[in-house]
């Protein structure tokens, strides 16, 4: 599979659409920092499904979306796309090229697509599963986080060995699977749970259908009567009905003519309580005026005297008026005086303040120059001042060089004196290490031979576990049997005791007499029970007893006669049918003489004594049964029924009954015949339950004795293992030292060869140092003489600026003084001024004031003379109104006189119309009574419709037009209501009945068989889906194991051949199943000590990483490489180490490479640049170096 092309539009900085070609070999990708390099590497993650904004160097995901720049607009959305070439079929599809395109837009909608055809996320990480092409895979490494696969943990460092042996998609195979097995598991619980319930309710809900179809057949009886009785009394109603509307009409006519009367009579009264009315409201005016002309002449006499008061207050007001004019022309005086005084005041201080702004002008002038001579001297100094730090640090600069070559020349003497020394000890350690390794290999033979007999002591331990376990889960099976026994047991247990406890099978007569005994105020006493309550038969004999008792079984049992007239007024009166009794106090048992002898083959004995009553009972047990036998089978009971004379009955096991005169009674008992047979079934479940527990409690105990047994055996084989793990561990590191020795015996020979040659480079290092010190030694000389004339220059300068700062500081002092003397002229103005306006503002107000109060007195003279005139009007006025008031007393006399004669008229009409009114109540009273009548009959036919709609649905109304009255002469219209009652009764004694049981029980057993349906086809699939997950853990086993030891081998060799020495190796974790073990990397680089990785260097780590990336690419190459700037932390030499490997592997792989090396981009066969000349916009170049070529040839 070949990486044909990247597209990229709107994503981060490429905002115009931009394409990458990458060729076959090495692809690089040159240019400055920040221009937009790592957004490439971005794209890739992106495409392949990377979700986190963090991983692509954002906040958010809609950072990837092109932001827009001062120049540019944002982008509506980001798009990139991979291209593939599937020549080698690599990926599971049928094209020969694959376009993978990811969208985002800016509303936060997403998009992916294969070759333009939308698809999931989830369908492009399957795609690239077990290529090694993918997020978080080993093609794909990024800025700065070469070491991430060193600095994992042992756990996470799987994941890249997983993809390279391509169990990555059997791993999430395995895990879709593991979850659907769960599922499964799941629902096979439930489904089980559901299962035993529906089977519970199945048997619950069969006696309650049985019980509903005996209710619905009474219940359609009972509606046929009530319909029939009701439409006889509708017709009788409506008749009733209809002849009281008759009579209605007639008293409604006589009513009508009264009530025209009436209305003659309240026309005429209200005739005369309209004239009544309009001179009541002519005398009320009249009263209303005089009230008005009586309160018009006080009003007059209140208006003369306010007039006089006010003439009185205007005088008064003129008086002071006159007084305050005096004083505000005194005021005006003093205000005019004070201003004359204040303006010659100001006139002098402005004369002053024009002389001090001329001195202050000139001295200001002299400051100026001053401060600009001394700036100009402060400069001068200043810049000598610099050039001489200039001087000092640069000498500084070539002094510490000197120092630094000097540390160094004895640095890299001390190193090759190290190096000398090193050689000699190397030659020791080497004879050292001959000897240790002689003694660790004999050492680690004999732990060998320990380790072995160890092993044959915990197999042996390990096979008495499993015959142990296998015990173990043979008493589990038995207690889920016993278990699900019980289960069985407790449910025909609640079953049998709920139809106990509904007395199931009992006559309703027999039922409400137990009922009301067991009432602590009941109206009966007495009763012990029935006869099948107070005996107690063994299993094999219950047909037989039952047999002979028949229906004898539901006797009830009371102490004497009394009980039975109680419990027979009882049931008369409640109508609860019949019930046989048998007092305790009558029974006379007579002892009968048997001549047949029981040890006959066949007899099994007489029924007496098979039978168990409870104390106190057993004469009426010798009463029922003292003439009856039971035998084997019905041959036996004809043979002796013929030969007995004392015995009368015969019954067989199998409940066949010869009774006396040759009777014989064959077939299966009925319901009622079974109460015996349910009370001995209800005991031997109590006692089989006992049992069961017991057995449960004995298997617990023998599941905890093997569990003891076993809990031994592990701690033993633990113990083995422990010592075998502890003996391994020192066989590990005797075999670890042993390798380690070997080890040391390479990289001490190379040790010695790299030694050599840097002994050969410090001597060459140490002449240059000397030469470089002479010449530095020369340029500090020149430095010193020209900085002590510069130090000169600087001393006369400043001289001469301290004379000009002291001429300076006289000028200012000057300034400052005139500056504050004009500073109080100035106050002492505007205090002056502030005065003349305070004063000018007075004059003024005083002045108003003095014109208003002048306007004030004309106004008092003014309201004088208009006071005294309204005196005269108002005296006119109140001999006018005096006048008027007699005249409208006389007009009230005669209204008064007019309304007394229209009040005795009133009367006599008034009494007229009671008279009337009572006539009329008299008619309407018999109407209303006729009306109650007719809506007596309304309520019995609406009552009557409305009880049989709500029970039945049914309009009588519409029932009477289609059914008329045929086949109603034929019915015994007396006997109907008994019929119903009775129905009613039985219907009522039947309690609560569950109509809905008979659908009920068909969806049961239709989900019954529906169910066992799906737990088969769920058994199916749970074993279907275990044997996936075998073959998936087989076939990751073989493929990880293969290439973990391929990789092993490659990494050595490659480490050693990047560090030119040295060793290193993967290692799996200890007693860990091989797809859960984590791996560590172990690596010596040569010349040093074996330490952690994590302490190694940033080179040092990036070299390490490479070995094992290469080493996963040699065992399983994957179809591209990404490198972003992985070359950043390696020097030179390792640089070039690196350049050869990764020609080498470009034969097998394609990389794209992102980098500043000039090394690394010497060996691209295409090297693209990446600019940025548009500020936040990203533009590509390429160049194609073998075209290149070409063209300069």
């Amino acid at each position: 599979m070949l990486l044909k092309k990247l597209d990229l539009f709107g994503f981060k900085s490429f905002s115009d659409r931009t394409s990458f070609e990458f060729e076959r070999g090495i692809n690089g990708i040159v240019g400055p920092n920040g221009c937009g390099k790592s957004n490439v590497v971005d794209a890739f993650k992106w495409i392949l499904g990377e979700q986190s904004a963090k991983s692509l160097r954002g906040s958010e995901m809609l950072d990837v979306v092109f932001n827009g720049t001062n120049a540019r607009p944002a982008m509506g959305y980001a798009e990139a796309s991979l291209t593939f070439l599937n020549d080698r079929d690599l990926l599971p599809v049928e094209y020969d090229e694959v376009c993978i395109t990811r969208r985002l837009y800016t509303a936060g909608e997403s998009e992916y697509l294969i070759n333009k055809q939308p698809c999931r996320l989830k369908d492009i990480k399957e795609l690239f599963l077990g290529t090694g092409v993918g997020g978080g895979c080993y093609s794909l490494i990024e800025q700065g986080k070469v070491d991430t696969l060193l600095q994992a943990n042992a756990q996470e460092r799987r994941f890249v060995f997983e993809e390279a042996a391509g169990i990555s998609k059997y791993k999430t195979k395995k895990r879709e699977t593991m979850l659907k097995l769960e599922k499964v598991e799941q629902n096979l619980l439930r489904l089980n749970d559901i299962i035993e319930e529906v089977q519970k309710q199945l048997r619950s809900i069969k006696l309650q259908a049985a019980k509903a179809h005996k209710y619905k057949e009474r219940i359609t009886r009972l509606k046929e009567l009530r319909i029939k009785l009701s439409l006889k009394k509708y017709k009788m109603f409506k008749d009733e009905k209809a002849i009281a509307q008759e009579q209605i009409q007639q008293a409604e006519h006589r009513c009508q003519e009264t009530l025209s009367n009436i209305k003659n009579m309240e026309a005429e009264r209200d005739s005369v309580q309209i004239n009544i009315n309009e001179l009541a409201s002519s005398l009320e005016q009249s009263q209303i005026n005089m009230t008005n002309l009586n309160a018009k002449i006080a009003s007059t006499h209140d208006r003369i005297g306010f007039n006089h008061k006010t003439i009185e207050d205007l005088n008064i007001q003129s008086d002071k008026y006159e007084k305050y004019i005096n004083v505000l022309k005194n005021k005006i005086e003093e205000a005019e005086g004070g201003i004359c005084d204040l303006s010659q005041d100001l006139e002098k201080i402005q004369k002053d303040l024009s002389e001090g702004n001329s001195n202050l002008s000139i001295n200001e002038t002299e400051l100026k120059q001053y401060l600009y001579e001394c700036d100009a001297l402060q400069q001068q100094i200043e810049e000598n001042k610099k050039q001489v730090i200039d001087m000092l640090h640069k000498g500084s600069s070539l002094q510490n060089e000197i120092g630094s070559l000097s540390a160094e020349r004895d640095t890299i003497g001390n190193r090759r004196n190290k190096l000398l020394k090193r050689q000699e000890e190397i030659s020791s350690e080497l004879e050292r290490i001959e000897y240790e390794k002689q003694g660790l290999a004999e050492q680690r033979d004999k732990l060998l031979g320990k380790i072995e007999n160890l092993e044959a002591c915990l197999s042996g331990t390990n096979e008495k576990i499993k015959v142990l376990n296998a015990g173990i889960q043979s008493v589990d099976n038995d207690i889920n049997n016993q278990q699900q026994l019980k289960s069985r047991k407790e449910s025909r247990l609640e079953t049998l005791e709920d139809l106990e406890k509904r007395f199931e099978g009992v006559s309703s007569g027999v039922q409400a007499v137990l009922e009301e005994s067991k009432k602590d105020n009941g109206l009966i006493s007495g009763i012990h029970g029935m006869v099948a309550d107070l005996i107690k038969v063994d299993a094999a004999y219950v047909f037989a007893i039952e047999a002979v008792l028949g229906d004898r079984a539901q006797i009830i049992v009371v102490d004497s006669i009394k009980e039975i007239i109680r419990a027979f007024d009882f049931l008369k009166e409640h109508d609860k049918g019949y019930v046989r009794f048998l007092p305790l106090e009558d029974i006379r048992v007579e002892i009968s003489e048997t001549s047949i002898d029981l040890n006959i083959p066949g007899i099994v004995g007489r029924a007496v004594d098979l039978i168990k009553s409870k104390d106190g009972f057993s004469s009426f047990v010798e009463y029922i049964f003292k003439d009856t036998i039971v035998v084997e089978d019905f041959d036996t009971a004809l043979r002796l029924s013929g030969n007995s004379s004392g015995v009368k009955w015969f019954v067989t096991l199998n409940g066949e009954v010869v009774e006396p005169g040759g009777t014989i009674l064959v077939g299966k008992g009925n319901m009622q015949i079974g109460l015996i047979s349910r009370k001995t079934e209800l005991e031997n479940i109590k006692l089989e339950l006992t049992r069961i527990e017991e057995e449960i409690k004995a298997y617990a105990d023998r599941k905890r004795i093997k569990g003891n047994e076993v809990e031994d055996l592990v701690c033993k084989a633990d113990e083995f293992k422990r010592e075998i793990d502890a003996e391994n561990v020192v066989k590990v590191s005797k075999e670890n030292n042993l390798q380690k020795e070997e080890f040391k015996v390479v990289e001490l020979s190379d040790e010695i060869d790299v030694n050599e040659s840097e002994i050969n480079e410090i001597n060459e290092h140490i002449e240059n140092i000397n030469l470089r010190e002479r010449k530095l030694s020369n340029e500090i000389a020149i430095l010193n003489d020209q900085r002590k004339v510069l130090e000169y220059h600087v001393v006369v300068s400043d001289n001469e600026k301290i004379q000009k700062e002291a001429s300076r500081a006289n000028i200012q002092n000057e300034i400052t003084e005139l500056k504050v003397a004009m500073a109080q002229k100035e106050e002492r103005k505007d205090n002056i001024n502030t005065s003349i306006g305070k004063l000018k503002r007075e004059l003024q107000g005083n002045k108003e004031d003095l014109t208003s109060t002048y306007s004030e007195i004309k106004s008092c003279q003014e309201k004088t003379v208009e006071s005294e005139k309204g005196i005269t009007d108002l005296n006119k006025l109140l001999e006018e109104l005096q006048a008027e008031k007699i005249s409208l007393e006389k007009d009230i006399v005669s209204l008064k006189e007019k309304q007394s004669i229209c009040n005795v008229q009133l009367t006599e009409t008034s009494r007229q119309i009671d008279e009337y009114n009572g006539e009329y109540k008299t008619h309407e009273q018999v109407i209303n009574n006729l009306r109650l009548k007719e809506n007596e009959f309304k309520i019995k036919i609406a009552d009557l419709e409305e009880r049989i709609r709500d029970d039945y649905k049914v309009e009588l109304s519409e029932f009477t037009l289609e059914h008329g009255e045929q086949d109603n002469e034929l019915i015994d219209w007396e006997s109907v209501p008994l019929e119903i009652d009775e129905l009613k009764g039985k219907i009522d004694r039947m309690g609560n009945v569950n109509l809905e049981a008979i659908n009920e029980q068909t969806e049961l057993e239709a989900r019954e068989v529906h169910l066992m349906g799906q737990m088969e086809d769920l058994q199916k699939a749970e074993k279907a889906l275990k044997d996936i997950i075998n073959k998936i853990n087989i076939t990751s086993r073989e493929l990880f194991e293969k290439t973990f030891n391929e990789v092993r081998i490659h990494f050595h060799e490659l480490f050693r051949k990047l560090f030119g020495g040295g060793r290193a190796d993967i290692i799996l974790e200890e007693g860990v199943d091989i797809l859960d073990a984590g791996i560590d990397i172990v690596a010596q680089p040569p010349g040093k000590e074996l330490k952690s990785i994590m302490l190694f260097s940033g080179g040092e780590k990036v070299m390490t990483t490479i070995a094992l990336l290469f080493a996963i690419f040699q065992s399983k190459p994957s179809p591209f490489c990404i490198l972003d700037e992985v070359d950043a932390a390696l020097d030179e030499n390792n640089i070039n180490r690196f350049i050869q490997i990764l020609k080498e592997f470009a034969k097998y792989s394609q990389f794209v490479i992102i980098t500043h090396s000039k090394q690394t981009m010497s060996i691209a066969d295409v090297l693209y640049g990446v600019t940025m000349e548009e500020a936040g916009v990203s533009k590509k170049i390429s160049v194609k170096f073998e075209e290149a070529a070409r063209q300069v040839a």
